[in-house]
């Protein structure tokens, strides 16, 4: 069987590759390598849907839970497509954007957050193919099963796209933002616009940074590696250091630089000591940190508690955030 695309990862320099991967996947790695190495532009995360992304949601349900969300307020997820992009996208509207049981719509602008999913779920298809177990505790799939922190879903618009292609298109991202922050019945506040992603998607968040649109920046368990000179807004990246699929030392770096270029920049690192598996994957330990972020209690995996979480946290202090 193929490797799984989220495994593809090359380690940055001077990160050392967990012990506990197999030594079957080094041929994987050289190759992924050569190919990210062979252009400035190149991104070895770029993968076709090969990886399973529809849910087992009984399996879900019974192995993991995290967020205090309940049905009570919650707006509407549906699926639409823009075309100027190209992508398919979930769109989460609050409840005040709607106008719902003869209530007047609310005269004031919403702030937005584009969520960019992992290689796990990359796709073609239906945008539906991302409310998939392996990344359980992501946005969209919170809101999905009305298990958000109302702190999201009674305050932020959530877009989330699909792609079958990676997230190495800083212009793709943009346009696809952008055409968002211009559709007037979204009502968007275009100075509070905010990116996360989880593994592939934090990668897609260190190239979202260049493209001026993000009041803040938060790269969860993020594979790619950014650049100094495009990240010019407040960061707080997260990772397991006992991520055996995408090494800390990713981050790890990717901060230690990022400190270094801009030392007036606000940039909060959460580095947790232990993060659980996806749902579903118990192999890939510490790659599930998304859970904690994203999450306002503790989370349990496989019968294990994970107490560390940030989801009202990190909300808030996006919301603190604007750009000038």
């Amino acid at each position: 069987s193929r490797l799984p695309p989220f495994l593809c990862h090359p380690t940055p320099t001077g990160a050392v590759a967990p012990s506990r991967r197999c030594a079957c996947v080094l041929p994987w790695l050289v190759a992924v390598v050569i190919a990210a190495t062979s252009s400035p532009e190149a991104h070895f995360f770029d993968s076709p849907d090969t990886f399973p992304s529809s849910a087992r949601m009984a399996s879900q349900e019974a192995e993991g839970k995290g967020g205090t969300g309940t049905a009570e307020g919650y707006g509407e997820q549906v699926e639409l497509y823009d075309k100027p992009s190209g992508l398919k996208y979930l769109l989460y509207k609050p409840r005040a954007l709607l106008k719902t049981d003869g209530e007047a719509r609310e005269k004031k602008s919403f702030p937005l957050l584009v969520f960019l999913h992992g290689a796990g779920e990359s796709g073609s298809g239906s945008a539906k193919g991302i409310i998939a177990e392996g990344i359980h505790g992501c946005p969209p799939v919170e809101i999905h099963h009305k298990r958000a922190l109302p702190e999201l879903y009674e305050r932020f618009i959530v877009a989330s796209p699909r792609t079958d292609r990676g997230w190495g298109d800083a212009d793709r991202i943009k346009t696809f933002t952008q055409n968002l922050i211009d559709d007037k019945s979204l009502a968007i506040d275009k100075k509070r616009v905010y990116l996360t992603g989880v593994s592939m998607g934090g990668a897609g968040v260190w190239n979202g940074a260049r493209t001026g649109l993000f009041a803040a920046l938060v790269p969860v368990c993020a594979a790619g590696m950014a650049r100094a000179k495009d990240v010019n807004v407040p960061v707080w990246a997260f990772h397991g250091a006992n991520d055996v699929v995408v090494p800390v030392g990713y981050t790890d770096h990717n901060i230690g630089e990022l400190k270094k270029a801009h030392p007036d920049l606000e940039i909060k690192y959460t580095r947790y000591k232990d993060s659980p598996c996806p749902i579903g994957y118990p192999g890939y330990d510490g790659h599930a940190s998304w859970m904690q972020v994203y999450s306002g209690e503790e989370v349990h995996v496989n019968g294990k508690v994970y107490k560390e979480h940030h989801g009202k946290a990190l909300f808030e202090w996006m919301l603190g955030h604007s750009l000038q």
